[in-house]
């Protein structure tokens, strides 16, 4: 399926990128935004002797489709073993190890066909999208198996079951298993039920056990990492005419499961609970949820006693909870070494001085950046990591007891971060007083005291959703940033993980409440002396594309015009698959509903651009044709289709070029920012 080959690789890094010195800012092309990075996507097996990565060749007939590439961590100076995808339409998208030279990976390919509704196709008709497989092969890339489907349950089914089936299996590995030579746990979709399971695979022979079979009301809601037991399962039942969520535990090792009344949830309130680490030693659970406070909070929890901790093991008083980091040395396996938390991203507290005085040093040594360690072997004599940041495209780093500090590849090296304004966390108040969060990177080279400049207020999509800071992959902040603007992300009303409070204020809102946190950011930059009243303009994808169309036809618009990626006019549009259950039209229909702004566009009175990919399935490009249809009659409109683009990441290079040229020729041109 798939060609082997070895090429001398130099991925354009070396010791002298961890300092970039001064420069005069300049607009990054968009070539360099748009191509392919040279290296991502850095994996390392549980041994720590096998990494793989994928990567962007910079020539020949393939350069906008990456690779696969394996590296000896022992002996860096091999060449890598890559392996290209067959075909002209297939490309790897992503890629995992797991343990003794395996390696997880997925490519995808354009399909168009019949889906009678299968994975958000059309009912009707054909439907142009991409298909995913999700594969595991060795460090020799010579092999590759699904283990994914069980291809002999679809005997007798039809060609379009069988696609739909691979829409909708998109398999991943839920644990890596340290306690196991040979097996990993996958989570995979059953081809008779089409519910989930999760099965023992075994590497070496590609055959699945199934170890638990996921119904329409019950999952598996944690698993233990050393030997891939469900340890706990999560149940949803309606109750007393609301919908909750129930959490049954073993108490030890090979148990039954005990339902836990203590750790039942209201879901219609969306209250939040996850198992997310399991005590073996202690006997105890660590719990996080939002159960008792607006912030999520990690508690510890005795299933024998049925209690949880009185005070919470860790929390945060202005951010959630998100999740703990444990050890993986098989002398103190699941022992906490720190626990994380989302700020302006996630943060992590460390309890474990050694890892910790780790990572600090390095945070040293890259002032500003995000570390993220990807591998720290048992003795801590090897670590691999990567650091970033909004003005940083990761770049990758092997740090060890013999050769110290070796870089291994950058992102991005053709990136000068002195071309990108830095990022800060900022707080704004809402017309009705709500203090409202919101990622703000500057203009590039921009000093305090600067005259007001011009500025995009960027809402994320979702909207249940969040922005954090760092590197953005859609290339859309560096390509701003870099061309003067200053960018702000407002984390309106109806964002998640900014606390529950924050996340129901928008509920019913959208093209309402959570419209007004957007103009409001739009003064703010104002009052701010960031921006001039006059030249700022508003761009969003998804959902926040339906936030630029909502901006278009509201009137007094603070913006000079809009850009509107993927985007819908109608709340109902987004309703669709929420609609299809009891539960979704009871806890989620009226907190997701909200102005339907294609009814408004009279009153649109500043031009926009809508842009939407034609494999989009997620929000099908009729959608935003619609709005545009509707609001040209009214103001200056102009409609931009992208071949062949899927909803979400990765886009190709040359759907990349194709926005990124339209959003600066728009801006630019029609809206008058230059």
């Amino acid at each position: 399926m798939f060609k082997p080959i070895l090429i001398s690789f130099l991925v354009g890094c070396s010791a002298a990128v961890i300092a970039a010195g001064p420069a005069a800012a300049e607009p990054i092309a968009v070539e360099d935004l748009a191509r392919l990075p040279a290296i991502t996507n850095v994996t390392v097996t549980t041994d720590g002797n096998t990494m793989f990565a994928l990567v962007g060749p910079s020539a020949g007939d393939d350069k906008d489709r990456a690779v696969i590439a394996t590296w000896d961590l022992n002996d860096l100076s091999k060449a890598p073993v890559m392996a290209a995808p067959d075909g002209d339409d297939s490309e790897f998208i992503f890629i995992q190890a797991l343990k003794n030279g395996y390696v997880l990976t997925a490519i995808r390919k354009p399909y168009a066909g019949s889906l009678r509704g299968c994975s958000e196709g059309k009912t009707t008709g054909s439907t142009r999208t991409w298909v995913v497989k999700t594969l595991i092969t060795d460090k020799s890339f010579e092999k590759f198996e699904e283990p994914f489907i069980e291809l002999g349950s679809m005997r007798g089914r039809s060609k379009n079951t069988e696609i739909c089936l691979r829409m909708e299996a998109r398999g991943s590995v839920a644990s890596r298993m340290a306690g196991d030579p040979d097996h990993v746990l996958i989570s995979r979709l059953n081809a008779r039920s089409f519910e989930s399971e999760l099965g023992l695979l075994d590497l070496k022979t590609n055959e699945v056990e199934v170890v638990y079979q996921s119904t329409t009301d019950r999952s598996a809601a944690f698993a233990d990492p050393w030997d891939g037991e469900v340890m706990a399962e999560s149940e949803f039942d309606e109750k007393d005419g609301t919908f909750v969520q129930e959490i049954s535990l073993k108490s030890a090792k090979g148990g039954s499961f005990e339902k836990q009344d203590a750790l039942r949830i209201d879901l219609v309130e969306r209250r939040e609970l996850d198992v997310i680490h399991w005590d073996d030693k202690a006997g105890l659970y660590y719990i996080n949820t939002n159960k008792f406070t607006d912030k999520k909070q990690i508690y510890t929890y005795d299933p024998k006693t049925q209690a949880l901790s009185e005070e919470p093991v860790f929390a945060n008083p202005d951010f959630d909870a998100t999740g703990v980091i444990t050890s993986t040395v098989p002398s103190e396996f699941g022992k906490v070494l720190g626990f994380n938390y989302d700020a302006d991203t996630t943060r992590t507290v460390w309890v474990d001085p050694e890892l910790g005085g780790i990572v600090l040093g390095l945070e040293q040594a890259f002032p500003g950046q995000e570390i993220d360690v990807i591998y720290a072997s048992d003795d801590r004599n090897r670590i691999v990591f990567s650091a970033s940041s909004v003005q940083h495209p990761a770049r990758y780093f092997v740090f060890d007891d013999k050769a110290k500090l070796q870089a291994i590849g950058a992102e991005r090296p053709w990136i000068d971060p002195a071309d990108i304004g830095a990022m800060n966390l900022v707080y704004y108040t809402a017309r009705d007083g709500r203090r409202t969060p919101a990622l703000l990177t500057h203009a590039a080279g921009w000093k305090e005291g600067d005259p007001a400049g011009k500025a995009i207020v960027l809402p994320h999509g979702g909207p249940w959703a969040r922005d954090y800071a760092g590197w953005d992959s859609s290339g859309w902040i560096p390509f701003l940033s870099s061309r003067g603007f200053a960018v702000l992300q407002p984390q309106y009303r109806g964002s998640t993980d900014w606390g529950l409070d924050q996340w129901r204020a928008g509920d019913g809102q959208f093209g309402y409440k959570a419209q007004d946190d957007l103009e409001d950011s739009a003064a703010w930059l104002v009052e701010s002396g960031i921006a001039a009243s006059d030249k700022i303009a508003i761009f969003g994808y998804s959902y926040g594309g339906y936030a630029a169309m909502a901006a278009t036809v509201r009137p007094d618009s603070p913006f000079q015009c809009a850009i509107a990626g993927a985007g819908y006019a109608e709340s109902a549009k987004i309703l669709v698959g929420v609609d299809r259950s009891r539960f979704g039209r009871a806890a989620y229909a009226s907190a997701l509903s909200g102005r339907d702004v294609i009814k408004d566009v009279s009153q649109a009175s500043i031009p926009v651009l809508v842009f939407h990919g034609d494999r989009d399935v997620r929000v099908p490009i009729t959608f935003g044709q619609s709005f545009y249809n509707a609001v040209k009659k009214y103001t200056k409109a102009k409609f931009l289709t992208i071949p062949d683009q899927p909803h979400s990441l990765p886009w190709t290079p040359d759907q990349q070029r194709m926005s990124l040229d339209a959003i600066e020729a728009y801006l630019y041109d029609d809206c008058g920012l230059r």
